[in-house]
C-alpha cells in the first residue's frame, strides 16, 4: 500500500476506504446532487433519514438539503455529479470511467442511484462490489496525470502532451477529488481532501 500511496504523493499509512463508507458517501451524494438539480429537498431528507444516512451529510450538503445554500454552492453541487462517476465505478456499478472530455454526459447515474433508480437501496447495497486497491490507485494515478494536463494547458501551454485528447479541467479536478477521498488520501475528509498535482 505504501508503495502505490507515494505514487500519487500520498501518505504511507493511507487506506482505501472501507466498502460501508463508500456506500454512505455515494448515496448522501446522490441525494445532495439530484437536489442541486432540482429534486425535492424534504422528500430526500425524509430517505435520508428513512437510510439512517442523515448524520453523513457534510455541513455544506446539509446547508443544500435545508435550502440554505448559495445559488453558487447549488452549482458546485450539479457538479460532484463528476464525483458520482467515480464513486459508481468503484463500485462497480460502471464498468469503466468514461474519459473527461468537453461536453461529456453523466445523466446515466440518475437510473444508478436511489432512490429514483431503478434498484433500491437495498439492492444496490447488495450488488456493489468495491474494485482492489490497485485499480483504486491505478485510476488516483491517471487522474492525477490527467489533472496535470488539464492545469498546464489553462495555463498558456494548450500544446502540453498533445497525445492526450482534450480534456475538461473541472470535470477532471471533480474526479480528482473523489478518487483520492476513495484512496485515503492523506487521511483527509470528505470536505478536505485536496486534489494535489
Amino acid at each position: 500500500m505504501a508503495a502505490l500511496s507515494k505514487q500519487i504523493g500520498g501518505d504511507e499509512d493511507d487506506v482505501v476506504r472501507p466498502l460501508q463508507d463508500v456506500l454512505n458517501r455515494t448515496l448522501v451524494l446522490g441525494a445532495v446532487v439530484a437536489s442541486a438539480f432540482g429534486a425535492p429537498c424534504e422528500e430526500l431528507m425524509d430517505w435520508l433519514a428513512e437510510m439512517s444516512l442523515s448524520d453523513e451529510l457534510t455541513p455544506n450538503e446539509r446547508a443544500q438539503m435545508k435550502g440554505a445554500a448559495s445559488e453558487q454552492m447549488a452549482i458546485n453541487f450539479s457538479w460532484q455529479s463528476e464525483r458520482l462517476v467515480v464513486l459508481l465505478w468503484a463500485l462497480n456499478k460502471i464498468p469503466a470511467l468514461p474519459f473527461p472530455t468537453p461536453g461529456g454526459k453523466v445523466a446515466f447515474i440518475e437510473r444508478l442511484l436511489p432512490p429514483y433508480g431503478d434498484e433500491s437501496a437495498s439492492q444496490f447495497c447488495e450488488t456493489a462490489r468495491l474494485r482492489s486497491d490497485g485499480e483504486l490507485f491505478a485510476a488516483a494515478y491517471e487522474l492525477q496525470e490527467l489533472h496535470v494536463v488539464a492545469r498546464q494547458r489553462g495555463f498558456s501551454r494548450p500544446d502540453y502532451r498533445p497525445k492526450v485528447p482534450e480534456l475538461d479541467a473541472e470535470v477532471v479536478q471533480e474526479r480528482h477529488h473523489a478518487i483520492n477521498w476513495l484512496v485515503g488520501y492523506c487521511g483527509q475528509s470528505w470536505d478536505q481532501v485536496t486534489a494535489d498535482t
